[in-house]
Formats: structure tokens, sequence, C-alpha cells
């Protein structure tokens, strides 16, 4: 959640990107960037946003396997024994 104390300026960030990013990594938290008073821009750590692009493309899976479900029909399947047979695996 953004608070006042999570808000640095783009001149903050300039001069300070070192200690920006020390304050991301440590906080777990992401840092708004301001540009003329205006919400510009977030920084977030390197491990936070790979955590949601983990997050993202398994939402995004499960919604792919959910639509193919739906439209699946009762000849898409077969049994899994006959599954195995094809594989060869006993």
């Amino acid at each position: 959640m953004i608070t006042s104390q999570n808000l640095k300026t783009i001149t903050d960030m300039r001069k300070n990107a070192d200690e920006l990013l020390t304050l991301a990594a440590r906080k777990k938290e992401p840092i708004g960037i301001l540009k003329n008073n205006k919400l510009k821009a977030y920084l977030i750590d390197a491990e936070t946003l790979e955590a949601l692009e983990r997050f993202v493309e398994d939402y995004l899976d499960s919604k792919m396997v959910e639509e193919r479900l739906i439209k699946a029909k009762k000849s898409d399947f077969i049994k899994s024994d006959e599954f195995l047979k094809n594989l060869d695996v006993k």
C-alpha cells in the first residue's frame, strides 16, 4: 500500500537511486515515484516482480484450462489406462 512514507519524487530517484533500490528490497513494498506531484511509476524489488509474474502466469494458465474444459466434449477425453497403453507404460 502506498503511503506518504513510500512516495518519492523523480528528483529523489535521480539523486538516491541506490538508496531507493535498497529501501524497496528491504521493505518489500512498492515505492511510488512522483513527477510534478503526480504518481507516474512504482519501484518494486525484483523478488516481488518475479512473484507477480508467476502469479499472473498461473492465473492465465488456469483460465485457459477452465475455458478448454468448458468447451470440451466427452469425446475429447480418454481413460487413463488407454492413455498409459498408448505410452507403453505398465
